[in-house]
């Protein structure tokens, strides 16, 4: 009986907390057509994860529209992300393929993204 209930104990953890991450790499984009100056080197990917309709990051350096366009182009869910946010999660009525920005008025990072 003990044995029983510890694999379903076992079990249950294994379906609840060890969910498969999924991770995103976002490549950086810039919104200007002008170089105004600065660093050379390339910019680094930002790397997120997508776990179900939730996205774990590191902690935004700045604020951000989170926009997820569809694959037609057009904006299907936008929301404002403050600076030092480390979750954001989507609506669970969205599914498909979405390309992913966190945008700001210089640039932004993007990526796609399967709900």
């Amino acid at each position: 009986m003990k044995r029983t209930l510890l694999i379903l104990f076992i079990s249950l953890l294994e379906g609840t907390l060890f969910l498969q991450a999924d991770p995103v790499s976002l490549s950086r984009k810039t919104n200007t057509s002008t170089h105004q100056g600065g660093n050379k080197a390339p910019a680094l990917p930002w790397c997120i994860d997508l776990t179900g309709n939730i996205i774990t990051m590191s902690a935004t350096p700045c604020d951000y529209t989170l926009n997820l366009y569809d694959e037609d182009g057009e904006i299907v869910y936008s929301v404002f992300v403050p600076a030092g946010t480390t979750q954001v999660v989507l609506p669970t009525t969205l599914s498909g393929d979405f390309e992913l920005r966190f945008e700001t008025d210089t640039y932004y990072y993007y990526g796609i993204i399967y709900l």
